[in-house]
């Protein structure tokens, strides 16, 4: 069984959960593979609207997340950077407009 990623700590992530006692051989496969599928597919996401020329950054997979709806449960943990200029602007304008109403 080949894989990209340490098997070893698949597993202890796995047993970490208080629900999972043991760990089956095929099981620990099965999750490895699809975890380096996962991560496969979204690094491609982010290749694709990546802006420098080499390089995949975290805005670039901050986008994919929330363009594609298949990573929108990512949301929380890869959120789009905000600046805080850009923050106050949005911040202000909505007060602004709740003061008018």
């Amino acid at each position: 069984m080949m894989t990209a990623l340490p098997v070893a700590r698949i597993r202890m992530i796995m047993k970490s959960s208080p629900e999972i006692t043991s760990v089956s051989g095929e099981s620990l496969f099965l999750i490895t593979k699809a975890t380096e599928l996962f991560v496969e597919n979204i690094a491609k996401e982010s290749y694709i609207r990546r802006k420098a020329e080499e390089v995949v950054n975290y805005n670039d997979l901050a986008e994919a997340v929330a363009e594609e709806e298949s990573y929108q449960f990512l949301e929380d943990v890869l959120p789009k950077k905000v600046l805080v200029r850009d923050f106050l602007k949005e911040y202000n304008k909505e007060k602004k407009d709740e003061d008018s109403s």
